[in-house]
């Protein structure tokens, strides 16, 4: 009587030592050994269509869910961990909201400044005397000066985030006052 599952070394000793049948796959002339790279793609292939025929594919823990991909080789090992923990409670890192919120003051400074613009330049137009025009550049030199603070105060912010992260190319640029100026008065 044989054993339904013998062990694979003590098969593979006995079929060496011919005292069992070669697998009906394999041609009595040839051994495993001897085949080419087609062949043995085309038995690889055969073996896992037969297991999937088979059903042993059907109860693969995590089947129908994306594969975890292996760690991300450019992040420090110690840094992994903590990684993992973050986006398994769907958190991210502290530099990265701080960089959302940075990126966030950037783009409503650029809107007010270039707002301000513009309404400077409808204003000056509309002025009818020498006098209103003084007055509404009177007013703009003011509000620049305002601008120019807060500017200031975002670059300064801008370069202490740029210090935080982790990686250069994700470095944010800085406010410039007279770009935004120009844009503003140039978007009538």
């Amino acid at each position: 009587m044989s054993d339904p599952n013998p062990d694979p070394r003590a098969k593979a000793d006995a079929y060496r030592n011919g005292e069992a049948d070669p697998p009906a796959d394999v041609q009595p002339q040839s051994r495993p050994g001897r085949r080419s790279p087609e062949q043995w793609s085309d038995l690889i292939s055969q073996r896992i269509e037969e297991a999937m025929r088979d059903g042993h594919f059907d109860n693969l823990r995590g089947k129908g869910k994306p594969l975890n991909p292996a760690p991300d080789p450019h992040i420090p090992p110690d840094m992994q961990m903590a990684n993992s923990l973050l986006k398994n409670n769907e958190l991210v890192p502290a530099w990265i909201s701080d960089r959302n919120a940075v990126l966030a003051a950037v783009e409503a400074m650029q809107g007010k400044i270039r707002r301000a613009a513009a309404d400077y330049s409808v204003a000056l137009r509309s002025a009818e005397t020498a006098a209103a025009r003084e007055q509404v550049e009177t007013r703009w030199q003011a509000h620049l000066s305002t601008l120019r603070e807060e500017v200031r105060a975002l670059n300064r912010r801008i370069e202490l985030q740029n210090f935080k992260q982790p990686v250069s190319f994700l470095e944010i640029y800085k406010v410039r006052l007279e770009d935004e100026v120009k844009r503003g008065m140039g978007e009538r």
